[in-house]
């Protein structure tokens, strides 16, 4: 934990901390190996549960910053008027807690509280100090009713919502004398990780393990042309450090997640809610945390390297050009039944140089197939041309796919691109 005062940073790490896990990793569990094989009081042998890696809760209690580690399950604070060496245990919390969050009506809620792994406990309002539960405070605690394992917590408009590994619940102010209820929103939309979600006012997004969720007063799964791929390159035992951020300038929601050979977050994908679509990038960029715009005028991106990156700041990757590094594709084109071919002579792209120099600095390639299962053959690249909106080109394939790759380090922008082309046969 640190914090920065000018341009110096400010360890403020409390002692005592328990020791964290930098990876998740496989170890006994109950049931593991056969029957009477090892003897009683020793460790089982075998693998087959999967401890996370550790994840802090972070929330704001006014001006106070409130921090839960995983691993530890105290909850600790920090004042920025005070300003003491480390952040500060709050001795009447709960201990052994998961996670924990502060609602609209102030209370800091941990989840998992007393090792309890469904045990939800609240302080009395306006005072994190202050846990006892009788006819003078507003603390209190319940079960949730659910079978799987608290995640995390979030404020959303007149309600909260829970997140566990299976399903997701409402927690919602009642008044007294219960204080908060809950409510099952939704089964088998389970969170994949405690950092897997984000929210805007109006909404809460999530990764579960085989889909994308969104609530936005009732959940729904959200249809994905990427899932198959971030799911099928996803590194299942580090399923704990994926986490998402929201991006507000362009209307997104990007997720990290270590692909199938890597342990830490090296790919993403990314949802944009305005214009419903999506995009993904295996083994490219990785992040750890992230942080929208707010005091800073662009996102803030942790990277596994302990740097934190400016996005959407210039045109390079931390100064190394992109040029062929990223690159688009769309999907396979038909053109007709039987034998129909496209003999294709020129190219007609949606480019304004005039209002938005640079936007043409692309090239487009090609790939035909004459058959789905046939050889493949590439086209190109052809460089578009700028002064008339025309490019030359000759090619002929029944099915083609455009490949789209920028060459050099600045906008640029494709629009509606469109093929001067004729049916043909096979000759």
């Amino acid at each position: 934990m640190q914090y920065t005062a000018g341009s110096i940073i400010n360890d403020i790490t409390p002692s005592g901390l328990a020791e964290g896990n930098v990876d998740a990793f496989i170890g006994a569990g109950f049931g593991t190996s056969d029957y009477s094989k090892d003897d009683y009081g020793t460790p089982r042998s075998g693998a087959t549960k999967v401890t996370g890696a550790t994840t802090w809760s972070l929330d704001n209690f006014g001006q106070v910053l409130l921090a839960l580690d995983s691993s530890d399950g105290r909850l600790f604070s920090w004042d920025p008027v005070n300003q003491t060496p480390t952040a500060q245990l709050v001795a009447n919390a709960p201990t052994q807690a998961s996670a924990m969050f502060v609602t609209t009506e102030r209370m800091v809620v941990m989840l998992g509280a007393g090792g309890n792994p469904r045990e939800i406990q609240w302080c009395n309002q306006g005072d994190f100090n202050n846990w006892t539960a009788d006819e003078t405070t507003t603390a209190g605690d319940l079960q949730l009713h659910s079978n799987g394992i608290p995640l995390a917590g979030i404020r959303m408009p007149g309600t909260h919502l829970i997140f566990t590994d299976t399903d997701v619940h409402t927690l919602t102010y009642v008044g007294y004398p219960y204080i908060y209820g809950t409510n099952l929103l939704s089964s088998s939309c389970g969170l994949i990780s405690s950092k897997a979600f984000a929210a805007t006012t109006n909404f809460a997004v999530w990764m579960g393990n085989q889909n994308f969720y969104l609530y936005n007063g009732v959940v729904q799964a959200i249809p994905s042309d990427v899932g198959e791929a971030v799911f099928g390159n996803l590194n299942v035992q580090q399923q704990s450090k994926i986490c998402a951020g929201i991006n507000s300038t362009f209307s997104e929601v990007w997720w990290f997640f270590p692909s199938t050979n890597s342990r830490e977050n090296d790919s993403y994908c990314y949802w944009n809610f305005k214009d419903n679509f999506w995009g993904i990038g295996i083994g490219v960029l990785g992040r750890t945390a992230w942080s929208d715009r707010e005091v800073w005028p662009n996102p803030i991106g942790a990277g596994s390297d302990r740097n934190l990156y400016e996005h959407e700041s210039g045109w390079t990757d931390a100064g190394n050009t992109r040029v062929g590094t990223f690159s688009a594709l769309t999907g396979p084109i038909d053109t007709a039944n039987g034998d129909t071919v496209l003999n294709v002579t020129r190219i007609i792209q949606d480019t304004d140089e005039s209002a938005a120099p640079g936007t043409g600095n692309y090239n487009v390639s090609f790939l035909t197939r004459q058959t789905p299962n046939g050889p493949q053959d590439t086209w190109g690249p052809y460089t578009m041309r700028s002064d008339d909106g025309y490019t030359d080109c000759r090619f002929t394939g029944r099915q083609l796919q455009m490949f789209i790759e920028p060459v050099t380090d600045g906008l640029f922008q494709v629009g509606a691109i469109r093929l001067d082309a004729k049916s043909g046969g096979r000759r």
